[in-house]
């Protein structure tokens, strides 16, 4: 793929797109690409998460519990997996 990002993608998207682009066919639609952004940027955003408060933080009980990021983070992951193996150079990771 090898256009750019669409004008009307927010910043944070756009400085993704050539990362998920690159890794896309070149016939994927823009929509397609714009998604896996998306899902890009949620799992690094859960990533930072995770890094910076830790893998277990206390809930409002005050129990240890898993970080709930971890939770959008493996979805996140499953979603990009999906992605490529629909529209990805190498059919998926």
């Amino acid at each position: 793929m090898k256009r750019g990002p669409p004008k009307s993608l927010p910043d944070y998207l756009a400085a993704v797109w050539e990362d998920a682009a690159g890794q896309c066919k070149d016939d994927t639609p823009p929509a397609a690409v714009e998604a896996l952004c998306r899902q890009i940027h949620l799992m690094r955003d859960a990533e930072k998460r995770i890094t910076e408060d830790g893998a277990v933080v206390v809930d409002g009980k005050g129990n240890a519990t898993e970080h709930p990021a971890i939770k959008i983070q493996r979805e996140a992951g499953k979603e990009i997996r999906d992605w490529l193996q629909k529209y990805g150079k190498r059919g998926g990771f």
